[in-house]
């Protein structure tokens, strides 16, 4: 609570600041928009810097070993060099190993300073020494290069020193008489502590470190002793080192590169390497921390970042500051429209801020006045709907009851099987069907259809109904039940009914009908396919006086179904606009062949539910059927 009092009261403070538009306001706030701006520049920036600061170190490194890597070629040239020039000295080819022996002391006072010592072989392979050792080295791989395959001059492979007992490499030239052929090799010998002490100059930054490994993956050249001669690169892995045997292989292809590799502490390390020249496919590692190697790099991005961090801190404080400013009077807006929505419509806002703010305040008080006439508006257009609502729900009670809907109809006649439905698309509708029993025993049944729906449909329906039913119980013919029917309801009347009416004998299946403008009925014979029945083409009821029907006549056998339905059933849409349509009338009233009439009509009911599915009924559906059957004794 003593923090959210002191931001009230330091946005009070700040508020003495004229802002007298809530444009300067919105100016003012629009400085959060630099937050993602400032965002964006400093990931940019950062990945800027990781793309090019820490490459160009690594291109700099990588230079830096290709001198020194190099230097070492020039430096095994050297020793390449000298070897070769003292191979020349005639007392050398003299035979003499005394004489030799002194003249190698001679030269070793004045040669490379790297040697720990000069020796010469005669072709038996016994050899003499600057320092007084003699022995046999025909055995060595350097021995065999020169005297066996003809090579000039070779740089061995790490040995044991036979005169000294270490380790050693050896740079070593043949030494021929006049005619090219071998007498032997002058050899120096150089320590492989030497060697390392030269790679291990080669580092790069505080704890950088060289090593040189040979072309079988062991490292002969480390400053740490432990290492040297005992871990061979290629097999690394299996004494805890990750990724070294990778950079052994490139290694060993004679490829440099940069690379990374895990110490079996976990300490992560760079390593550039490349080949070393003139050497039997030796390479030159260094290999130094990655932090240490990007330490700058890092720490520049670092300082790059919390600057960026800190410009949004200075941002943000100014945003929160101005917006307290901007925020007061909207919450008490915003408790303005808490209040009227909880039912005080008589709450006024009083804000003085001489900006938008203001006017939209005023214009809120404006509202609630108008809220409260319009709430009393709508309460009585409320009841009013609400007394429309119940006389729509009663005229739907009295259409409906209006309809024969008992069934079966008529249990004592057992030949006769009926039943129909009438579903409006309002409230009320201006669909009917009609069915009930003449005094000689037939069926007068009826389907019809008015122009229009709602109320006025609806009275117009009860009209032609009454119409049609009265003068059909006098017992008249359809075509005469029609054509007065039709004077009638063209008496001051803009609408029209479609209809079909058939008088039906039970007993004998005799059928009268007559059709006015009305969708032809379906017809299926014996459980069979249906088909339209044949109708004779007159005009629609009210449409026009002085019209005549023609009416047909035939005989249904048992097992016949006569199914009547109007327009609300083909042309019921579904939400993309698709009529139902004649042809999936049929396809879907086929699959219902041969069952009782009830299950036809809830049947049809479905499968026009199922492609309209929730779009809303455009018309009303009027469905009947009937069908006879043999007298059951």
């Amino acid at each position: 609570m003593a923090g959210l009092r002191y931001d009230r009261d330091f946005a009070t403070l700040i508020s003495t600041v004229p802002m007298n538009s809530i444009r300067a306001k919105m100016l003012i706030g629009f400085g959060a928009l630099l937050l993602p701006l400032l965002a964006a520049l400093g990931v940019v920036l950062y990945l800027e810097a990781r793309a090019t600061v820490i490459p160009l170190t690594k291109d700099l490194s990588q230079a830096v070993l290709q001198a020194r890597s190099a230097g070492l070629g020039t430096l095994f040239r050297g020793y390449l060099s000298d070897l070769r020039l003292l191979s020349r000295d005639p007392v050398l080819r003299s035979g003499d190993l005394d004489a030799i022996t002194r003249a190698l002391a001679g030269h070793a006072r004045e040669r490379n300073p790297d040697y720990e010592m000069l020796f010469f072989a005669d072709a038996e392979g016994r050899f003499v020494s600057s320092v007084g050792a003699t022995g046999h080295v025909a055995d060595r791989a350097y021995f065999k290069a020169i005297m066996n395959e003809g090579v000039a001059q070779v740089i061995g492979e790490p040995v044991r020193s036979r005169a000294s007992g270490a380790v050693v490499f050896v740079v070593a030239a043949v030494v021929a008489d006049p005619a090219g052929r071998p007498l032997g090799l002058v050899a120096a010998t150089v320590l492989l502590d030497t060697l390392s002490a030269i790679a291990g100059a080669i580092g790069i930054g505080e704890h950088g470190f060289g090593w040189v490994m040979d072309h079988q993956g062991l490292l002969i050249a480390h400053p740490n002793a432990t290492l040297r001669m005992r871990l061979n690169l290629l097999e690394s892995a299996a004494q805890g080192y990750q990724g070294l045997e990778m950079i052994a292989r490139t290694l060993a292809r004679g490829e440099s590169g940069l690379s990374f590799y895990r110490r079996p502490d976990g300490t992560r390390f760079v390593t550039i390497y490349t080949p070393i020249p003139n050497t039997p496919n030796w390479g030159l590692g260094v290999s130094m921390p990655e932090a240490e190697l990007m330490g700058r790099a890092y720490r520049l991005m670092r300082i790059l970042l919390w600057g960026m961090i800190g410009i949004l801190v200075a941002v943000l404080v100014l945003v929160w500051v101005v917006s307290g400013r901007i925020a007061a009077p909207v919450r008490a807006l915003m408790r303005g429209v808490e209040l009227v929505s909880s039912g005080r419509l008589d709450h006024q806002l009083s804000i003085r801020t001489g900006d938008e703010i203001q006017v939209l305040a005023d214009d809120f008080n404006r509202m609630t006045v108008d809220l409260k006439a319009h709430i009393r508006d709508l309460a009585r257009v409320t009841a009013e709907k609400a007394r429309v609502d119940g006389e729509l729900r009663a005229a739907n009670q009295i259409q409906a009851s209006m309809l024969p809907r008992i069934f079966p109809p008529y249990p004592r006649v057992d030949t006769l099987d009926l039943f129909a439905t009438m579903e409006p698309a309002k409230e009320v509708g201006g669909d009917f069907y009609d069915f009930f029993l003449l005094d000689d025993g037939r069926l007068s049944f009826c389907v019809g259809d008015v122009s229009g729906k709602g109320v006025p449909a609806a009275l117009f329906m009860v009209i032609g109904m009454t119409i049609l039913r009265n003068l059909s119980r006098q017992g008249r013919p359809l075509e005469q039940i029609f054509e007065q029917a039709n004077d009638m309801l063209c008496s001051e009347n803009d609408m029209f009914i479609t209809a079909f009416m058939g008088v039906l004998d039970p007993r004998t299946g005799v059928l009268d009908y007559v059709c006015a403008g009305h969708n032809p009925p379906l017809i299926a014979r014996q459980g069979g396919a249906f088909a339209m029945l044949d109708v004779p083409h007159n005009l629609f009821l009210g449409g026009l006086e002085g019209q005549t029907y023609a009416s047909r006549q035939i005989r249904l056998q048992p097992g016949d179904l006569l199914f009547l339905y109007t327009d609300g059933l083909t042309e019921a849409q579904n939400a993309r606009g698709e009529l139902f349509t004649d042809a999936r009338m049929l396809e879907s009233i086929d699959r219902l062949a041969g069952r009782p009439v009830k299950e036809v009509i809830l049947g049809m009911r479905d499968a026009v539910g199922a492609f309209v599915q929730d779009a809303p009924a455009a018309d009303d559906l009027t469905m009947l059927a009937l069908t006879i059957s043999e007298r059951r004794r």
